[in-house]
């Protein structure tokens, strides 16, 4: 939810635009309507908006000069300018001096409908610019952590930081009064996609109790939140970024588990277990797939475990299974993961646990009836439909493949494994819009089924060499040249 300032001397035309913003109420949230430009500044000073309305010609303090005193101290705020058919002039200097748009009085509602869905784009886009920008300059080695973190701070910097990664349920949400707090805190919000919010906790003591229960007094809005632990100073804050992201999605191993707080992985007590069932595989010990899959969701049950212990358990599985196949001909796929490729690769513990039964217990058949016309169906499928979540599991389901067939066929007719095939189709598309279309980087993200910016600023720099927007620039350069 962005915040605004509404500033105008004549009290007539503050209610024009206070109900159009309040006719977009899960865009923006009005902090501040005032006839008096000075107490405007004082505000965009203290509050840092993201966005001012102001009319142009004012007692005291014109538009023109309220937008240059917010420029001079570097504020980054957008003005809209609200004017008179007979100001056209001052508009014109608005514009220049780097105003958004415009808009005459009396409001065309219309008109200022359509203003408002361009700036809450741009909004959004320059946000998610800025935000990722900045979360990958506090990931960096070797860098101020707490320089950086200042430029986000409004006041002096408490001793302990703590972070929690939200998904909300719905793409407009209010970060802003999400976490009840209480004193000497403060509170940098960062949106990292289009349903998903980093905040990272500035305090004098730990907030996990208040956090959590903010979260479980909004369910209704919060889909999925992991918390941090906290720490002294900054020199961890890149620890507690990747620690809450793991726990958010911790819903993977216990779908009630909605809300987490970040655990050590228990990964002594996994290897074990992987390698107890390793051996109880081959000795045929499982029935079948639901019993290997109940041993191992009570095991994650009765020892309290993650998503992270379940990418270790996925882990060893493939370092084992690959040492037991060495001299095998069949192909497996399996690939070591991080947590973000498992989410990737399986919907949760349950589909991950079916994929090992299948992958290990499958017996090595050359025919299977007309599974390679079907795998070809399957394969036109997925190129059409690649921007969609889609996991192997429910495709060879829908076309009557065995699973693990199913792997050895994408090995075979593309050369790579399914998630690397799908990984290729989403960046040659996306390469394709960055260089020939308009659309922002957070556009381009969703269109090609990311809803990560940050993992897929990641996937694509690990497979094109560089970020999404080096490649823009880059390939910019280039059209310019020819």
């Amino acid at each position: 939810m962005y915040r605004v300032v509404i500033v105008d001397d004549e009290p007539w035309a503050l209610i024009g635009i206070r109900k159009l913003i309040e006719r977009n109420g899960k865009r923006f949230k009005i902090i501040c309507e005032t006839t008096e430009p000075a107490r405007a500044l004082e505000v965009i000073y203290e509050e840092h908006p993201d966005v001012v309305f102001t009319d142009i010609r004012m007692p005291d303090m014109t538009g023109i000069e309220l937008m240059q005193k917010t420029r001079e101290q570097g504020i980054d705020t957008d003005f809209i300018v609200i004017s008179g058919f007979a100001e056209f002039s001052y508009v014109q200097h608005a514009l220049q001096e780097g105003a958004m748009d415009y808009q005459l009085k009396p409001l065309d509602m219309q008109k200022a409908e359509e203003m408002l869905d361009k700036l809450y784009r741009k909004l959004e886009n320059k946000r998610s610019t800025n935000d990722l920008n900045f979360y990958m300059s506090l990931l960096e080695e070797f860098k101020d952590n707490q320089a950086i973190l200042s430029t986000r701070l409004r006041h002096r910097a408490y001793k302990r930081y703590q972070v929690v990664t939200v998904y909300f349920k719905n793409a407009e949400y209010d970060d802003v009064v999400l976490l009840e707090l209480g004193s000497k805190s403060q509170l940098t919000s960062l949106k990292l996609g289009p349903k998903k919010c980093v905040l990272i906790i500035n305090s004098d003591e730990d907030k996990s109790e208040m956090v959590y229960r903010s979260l479980t007094s909004q369910e209704h809005v919060v889909d999925r939140a992991g918390i941090s632990l906290s720490s002294d100073g900054s020199d961890h804050v890149s620890m507690l970024l990747k620690t809450s992201d793991i726990a958010s999605n911790d819903c993977f191993v216990d779908p009630s588990k909605r809300i987490s707080q970040y655990g050590k992985s228990k990964k002594s007590l996994v290897k074990q277990f992987a390698e107890g069932m390793i051996e109880a595989l081959e000795r045929v010990h499982y029935k079948n797939m639901k019993d290997m899959s109940s041993d191992i969701k009570t095991f994650f049950s009765v020892n309290q475990l993650g998503i992270e212990d379940a990418v270790f358990l996925w882990n060893e599985i493939v370092m084992l299974s690959l040492k037991e196949d060495e001299n095998s001909s069949r192909l497996l796929d399996f690939e070591f993961l991080d947590y973000s490729e498992m989410k990737e690769k399986f919907m949760n513990l349950e589909s991950l646990s079916e994929y090992v039964y299948e992958q290990l217990s499958y017996p090595d058949l050359e025919q299977l009836g007309d599974a390679n016309n079907k795998f070809m169906e399957l394969l036109h499928y997925t190129n059409k439909h690649f921007h969609e979540e889609l996991f192997l599991k429910d495709l060879s389901a829908k076309f009557f493949i065995n699973v693990s067939y199913c792997c050895e066929l994408f090995k075979k007719v593309t050369g790579m494994t399914f998630s690397q095939y799908m990984t290729d189709l989403r960046m040659k598309k996306a390469s394709e819009l960055l260089q020939n279309s308009s659309l922002s980087i957070a556009d381009v993200c969703k269109s090609v089924g990311y809803s990560d910016y940050f993992y897929f600023n990641k996937v694509f720099k690990r497979n094109l060499g560089c970020t999404p927007a080096k490649y823009r620039k880059t390939s910019g350069d280039l059209n310019a040249l020819n």
